[in-house]
């Protein structure tokens, strides 16, 4: 599930260096989006974070950041409305069949996140969040993907 796998279109268009810098910012609020559980248990500095060992005022201000974080993947993904630099807009820029192409995204994303979603259920953390999720989308009607994406674990590392 990367965005280069969706088709451009009949006419040639060209890579540039700000087409490919925007496929990389869709590629990553996709892996951002799809694995967003394995992004939670991750520290800025890449250590790993015992969210269970966090006192109940850490874990209330952890939950309420989580949740601000999922609502702009959110917002980024599924808004219809092409606003500056969220998928829709992107796509319509990247694609002649733009909204197609962002509806294609869309429903691998949410596949994807279902899946990862029922995988952070079953195992029962992050109690909060999946039912802030349960209760303010329609994840209860989302198809679950059947195989996991690369995307993943595909690491993403700043050149010096």
């Amino acid at each position: 599930m990367k965005p280069r796998d969706f088709p451009l279109s009949e006419e040639y268009i060209p890579e540039t260096a700000e087409r490919n810098l925007w496929f990389a910012v869709i590629e990553r609020a996709l892996k951002d989006y799809c694995f967003f559980f394995d992004q939670l248990t991750k520290s800025a500095n890449g250590h790993t974070v015992d969210f269970e060992r966090l006192n109940s005022q850490h874990r209330n201000q952890f939950t309420l950041k989580a949740i601000a974080e999922l609502n702009r993947l959110r917002w980024f993904l599924f808004e219809k409305v092409p606003e500056p630099f969220n998928l829709e807009y992107l796509c319509q820029e990247l694609y002649a069949h733009g909204h197609g192409v962002a509806c294609d995204i869309r429903k691998q994303a949410a596949e994807q996140f279902k899946r990862h979603y029922n995988e952070t259920e079953e195992r029962g953390v992050f109690v909060a969040i999946t039912k802030y999720i349960a209760e303010t989308t329609k994840i209860a009607e989302t198809q679950a993907a059947q195989t996991e994406s690369p995307l993943r674990y595909k690491r993403y590392r700043l050149s010096n």
